[in-house]
């Protein structure tokens, strides 16, 4: 079923930072579609059955298997995702680490805070991307 709704992918191997996303999500942007996703892999098989598009991509870095990067990559190597808006989160991200990932596509990078009302603040910034239009 295919809505007018942002679709929001969340990628992220933390099962409780999942949790917090979604809350967040409910209560601030009711709106929204949410799907998450444990790691990249999984994330990236998932997305070539999906009938719609994410309108955003939230990527973990630090995840087992196949890291929030490797997977930004993977990404953009296929036409039809590269124009989705990425939001890349870490908790400890080095300059250098952030660098790559705008280099690698990522439209934003924002980090994971251990405060809730930062992490809050951060992730409603991430999901301004959500209300760009959808390539086509």
């Amino acid at each position: 079923m295919v809505t007018d709704s942002p679709l929001i992918c969340l990628v992220d191997d933390t099962a409780d930072y999942r949790f917090i996303v979604e809350k967040v999500l409910k209560h601030h942007l009711p709106h929204c579609q949410l799907c998450s996703f444990e790691d990249g892999q999984t994330f990236l098989d998932e997305l070539l059955r999906m009938r719609e598009k994410p309108n955003l991509i939230i990527l973990d870095q630090h995840m087992p298997g196949r890291s929030g990067h490797q997977t930004l990559i993977a990404l953009n190597q296929h036409p039809a995702y590269r124009l989705i808006p990425v939001v890349m989160m870490s908790m400890d991200a080095t300059r250098s680490e952030i660098a790559s990932f705008h280099q690698a596509g990522a439209a934003a990078f924002l980090s994971k805070s251990v405060d809730f009302n930062v992490l809050e603040k951060n992730l409603l910034l991430a999901c301004q991307y959500a209300s760009k239009p959808k390539p086509i």
